[in-house]
């Protein structure tokens, strides 16, 4: 796969579009999931529960855990078919 062309304003559009559409699933499920977890958050608060000590809270840090492990897999495998992409391959994505 050649290097994009980013000499035109249309070329760095298209690129631009192709790029965001990288890893789209990883990075909103896990921001989906962080969310999520930020609610379980404020219930385990708002309960006045140990956020160790009860299923919501041990819930609401699993969540945030996976959450962001995926939303930065995502980021980072975005990264990478971007590194790959400038240089003109798509062996390594």
């Amino acid at each position: 796969m050649a290097a994009p062309d980013l000499k035109t304003p249309e070329g760095i559009s298209a690129y631009r579009a192709e790029l965001s559409r990288v890893a789209r699933a990883w990075r909103w499920t896990g921001l989906a999931i962080v969310t999520l977890a930020a609610f379980g958050f404020v219930q385990t608060a708002r309960l006045d529960l140990p956020l160790f000590g009860s299923p919501l809270g041990l819930a609401t840090v699993a969540g945030l855990a996976i959450g962001w492990g995926l939303a930065i897999t995502g980021m980072i495998k975005r990264t990478r078919y971007h590194k790959v992409r400038m240089a003109g391959e798509r062996d390594n994505v």
